[in-house]
């Protein structure tokens, strides 16, 4: 008697498991794309894909007047990411850089970086990041403009500068953003 009873709710839960689950209707599908290439240029001197690249640019001190309209930009600083200078930087290939959309200083919505936060920060500033020719780069959607390796060897200009939300107030600007060169 003891047997029957168990076997009746082991038999029930087997059948449970054959019944397919209901499934949710999909809303769309996202299709990926890429491709995998040979190029593997040095950056700044170190391997690719490491991390070791550092690049430090001072914007230095902008009075807040100028920053005074939203919209208003100050402070550009150029600066290149120099990448090659071995073998597998194959010539007549573009090199771009991509930032990390998921560096935390990384404003989604406007593709600018936020100011580290604290005490002695100033508010209502943001850095944003241009091609060397001015025009803004979207660092969460856009990758920089491209260049083509020549000699095993490529600079990508690129400049930093201040992005004021309005009303800007003095104080520390500081920020970061990881970046990678990617290769067409």
């Amino acid at each position: 008697m003891h047997r029957k009873h168990l076997t009746i709710p082991l038999l029930a839960s087997a059948l449970v498991a054959l019944v397919p689950a209901a499934r949710a209707a999909n809303d769309g599908v996202i299709e990926i794309s890429g491709r995998i290439v040979a190029t593997t240029c040095t950056v700044e001197g170190k391997p690719p894909g490491g991390g070791a690249a550092m690049k430090a640019v001072d914007l230095g001190d902008i009075s807040e007047g100028v920053l005074s309209t939203a919209g208003a930009t100050a402070g550009d600083r150029g600066f290149v990411i120099r990448i090659g200078g071995n073998a597998e930087c194959s010539d007549g290939t573009t090199a771009k850089v991509r930032f990390d959309p998921a560096s935390p200083s990384l404003d989604r919505g406007s593709g600018r970086l936020n100011i580290d936060a604290g005490s002695g920060a100033a508010s209502n500033v943001q850095i944003q990041m241009t091609n060397s020719d001015g025009t803004p780069i979207n660092m969460y959607t856009e990758d920089s403009q491209g260049v083509t390796i020549a000699g095993h060897v490529a600079e990508i200009g690129l400049i930093a500068r201040y992005y004021s939300l309005g009303g800007v107030t003095q104080g520390l600007a500081a920020s970061r953003v990881g970046f990678q060169v990617v290769y067409e």
